[in-house]
């Protein structure tokens, strides 16, 4: 069998890391919801915040460890992308047009802290109903 080319590492990276982010993105927005996963999905957003904030503060507000690893795939692929968010290519993708990159930022942030209280508004009733 042969060996796969370094062309096909990288598209099976590419790959990996699409479906690594539509997960960790899911997972962000929709996790709240879901009572025995709360706690995991405070963790996550703990991580989103430390990628946001912690290492943004040296590499840019809002700055995302994973969408700096997609792009550097992308890059060794030579398709880079135009942007560094990975929720406005999605949006771009989706909607056919080039969405405003300030607006989805703000959207993005918007949605993050708002589901992040919920989760940890709705742990703390659901620990204090437990007793």
């Amino acid at each position: 069998m042969a060996e796969p080319t370094h062309r096909t590492i990288l598209r099976l990276l590419d790959l990996l890391l699409h479906l690594a982010h539509l997960a960790v993105i899911l997972f962000s927005a929709l996790g709240w919801l879901v009572p025995s996963a709360r706690p995991l999905h405070l963790g996550l957003q703990g991580l989103i915040l430390f990628s946001w904030f912690g290492l943004g503060s040296f590499k840019g507000w809002t700055y995302c460890f994973l969408t700096d690893l997609h792009w550097r795939v992308k890059q060794a692929l030579r398709r880079p992308e135009r942007t560094d968010s990975y929720v406005k290519v999605l949006v771009d993708r989706f909607s056919g047009g080039d969405a405003d990159p300030i607006a989805v930022n703000r959207y993005t942030v918007t949605v993050f802290f708002v589901t992040t209280l919920l989760s940890l508004v709705l742990l703390v009733h659901d620990r204090l109903l437990q007793g």
